[in-house]
């Protein structure tokens, strides 16, 4: 008997010791996709990586393009994949891709995350980041980043055209996404120094118009 019991105690050990290491600690199952999505994820946030660098100005961005295609893999999972998402989240240390997995939650629809991803598109010293949080809030059409979306009316981040041409110019890619962005939802690309020096350029206008109306009927 005391047999039976010991070797069905093992039994259970083994069972839960395999769920375990199937879920992870935070209790979640992940998808099997999961598993490869961190890991070219990590590899694109890793400043080891060449072709994730930053550091010297550059035209193209090519970076950003394989984090898109990620993302368009983690569309693909769908909501499932949120809590999977959530829980690393919670547990990883390294701040860029940290960044880029609240981006991803806000892709799958985490009201939570969308304002989080906003404030990355801000404050992020992440370029990658910062472009890729830009093009996801776009389309999310989300009415509480139009504020964030007026601050980065204002990034100082940017790329330089021409390659070796004698014509070169700064483009500042999530300045054009958030002017875009703006347009999209139906507001003013301004932002909101621009729209006080606007209001109040309107109204001297206005008082400007008045005196002289006044001016001519005193006339008569």
């Amino acid at each position: 008997m005391k047999n039976d019991l010991f070797i069905l105690g093992l039994l259970i050990w083994g069972i839960v010791g395999l769920t375990l290491h199937w879920r992870g600690e935070s209790g979640v199952q992940a998808p099997k996709e999961w598993s490869q999505i961190l890991h070219d994820l990590r590899h694109e946030c890793d400043p080891a990586n060449p072709d994730a660098d930053y550091s010297m100005v550059q035209s193209s961005l090519p970076t950003e393009m394989r984090r898109e295609a990620i993302l368009q893999k983690c569309r693909e999972l769908g909501p499932s994949l949120l809590p999977v998402v959530r829980s690393a989240i919670g547990s990883e240390k390294d701040a860029e891709l940290r960044g880029m997995l609240k981006v991803i939650a806000a892709t799958l629809g985490d009201a939570e995350h969308v304002i989080g991803a906003a404030e990355e598109m801000l404050w992020s010293d992440y370029p990658a980041l910062k472009i890729s949080a830009a093009k996801i809030l776009r389309r999310l059409n989300d009415k509480r980043t139009i504020y964030h979306f007026r601050c980065a009316l204002q990034d100082d981040y940017y790329v330089v055209n021409g390659a070796c041409g004698l014509l070169r110019e700064r483009f500042y890619p999530v300045r054009a996404i958030a002017q875009q962005a703006l347009i999209q939802m139906n507001q003013e690309p301004m932002t909101e120094q621009e729209m006080i020096q606007r209001r109040r350029a309107e109204i001297i206008r206005q008082a400007e118009e008045a005196e002289r109306e006044i001016a001519r009927r005193a006339a008569k």
